[in-house]
């Protein structure tokens, strides 16, 4: 465990258990093994990209520069 890490446990040590429980959370949910929580809708639209996807639809290097430029733009 980093220094970094202690001090922060340490801090952590001194909150309200709910608030301890909401960072015990974050911390676990970085995990790369962390079940991901999805709404119906969120569901939906991972099942729909991954059905593009089987199908062969991607967005083209022209929309994907567009919207990378839309956000640049803001």
């Amino acid at each position: 465990m980093t220094k970094l890490l202690e001090k922060a446990i340490a801090a952590v040590r001194k909150l309200a258990p709910e608030r301890q429980d909401e960072l015990a959370s974050m911390i676990l949910s970085a995990s790369p093994e962390a079940p991901v929580d999805l709404t119906a809708e969120e569901l939906e639209a991972v099942e729909a990209g991954l059905a593009d996807a089987d199908a062969g639809r991607f967005a083209t290097d022209e929309e994907v520069e567009a919207l990378f430029a839309k956000f640049r733009a803001a």
